[in-house]
């Protein structure tokens, strides 16, 4: 990946070299790790829940993308998510509504820097 390219990922809220590192410098590893967080699809799953009152499903759904995020290195999401979980445990309905909000934007606009820089390399390791 050129400079530019993790330049351009930190700046989506991926922190590239942090990650890199957690993964021994193995760059397809790590590369083929984010293009597999595209068909996560936890988040949706966490907005379903929170739509339709599932409180457990929803905290088990977030916890989950809190996992995920932080061992990609996508810090803010992660510390969206956690904040998230911690205000459904605290009983604040509201924050953990506007935490949740902020983390599906910061989501999306993660995965749609990962699909444009990383989706369809040929070098990448391809899950089967």
């Amino acid at each position: 990946m050129n400079e530019k390219d993790i330049l351009e990922l930190e700046n989506c809220g991926v922190d590239y070299r942090e990650g890199l590192e957690k993964f021994m410098n193995e760059a397809e590893l790590y590369e083929g790790l984010l293009v597999d967080f595209l068909t996560e699809n936890t988040f949706d799953e966490a907005k379903k829940c929170l739509e339709s009152g599932d409180r457990d499903g929803f905290i088990k759904a977030i916890h989950a993308m809190k996992s995920v995020t932080g061992t990609l290195s996508m810090n803010r999401l992660y510390r969206l998510c956690f904040d998230t979980v911690e205000a459904v445990r605290s009983g604040d309905e509201v924050s953990a509504r506007e935490n949740f909000g902020k983390a599906y934007s910061a989501y999306r606009r993660i995965a749609e820097c990962i699909s444009r820089l990383l989706a369809g390399r040929e070098d990448l390791p391809k899950d089967k």
